[in-house]
């Protein structure tokens, strides 16, 4: 669909409008959906802090830890570095 459709189905004339309009709503999609999700299992030992990520992560969404006594996941709600400065 173009834009002068667009225009033609909401009966609006003013071009810039409806385009502004596109942008911001696919800003707002861009913000609320994810692309390019991938999962990834690490084991981890108990008396280490540091542990190897992948090159390429950009973001954290979520931490689960498994609990051995009953094979489920459980999700950390945040992580917590001590002496954590961002620059």
């Amino acid at each position: 669909m173009t834009i002068k459709e667009l225009m033609e189905l909401t009966g609006q004339t003013r071009f810039n409008l409806i385009k502004e309009y596109l942008k911001d709503g696919i800003a707002e999609i861009q913000l609320i959906t994810k692309e390019n999700v991938t999962q990834k299992k690490e084991n981890i030992v108990a008396s280490t802090s540091k542990h190897p990520l992948p090159s390429d992560l950009v973001e954290v969404s979520d931490v689960k830890v498994l609990d051995t006594d009953s094979d489920y996941y459980i999700p950390i709600p945040r992580v917590i570095i001590k002496n954590y400065k961002e620059k």
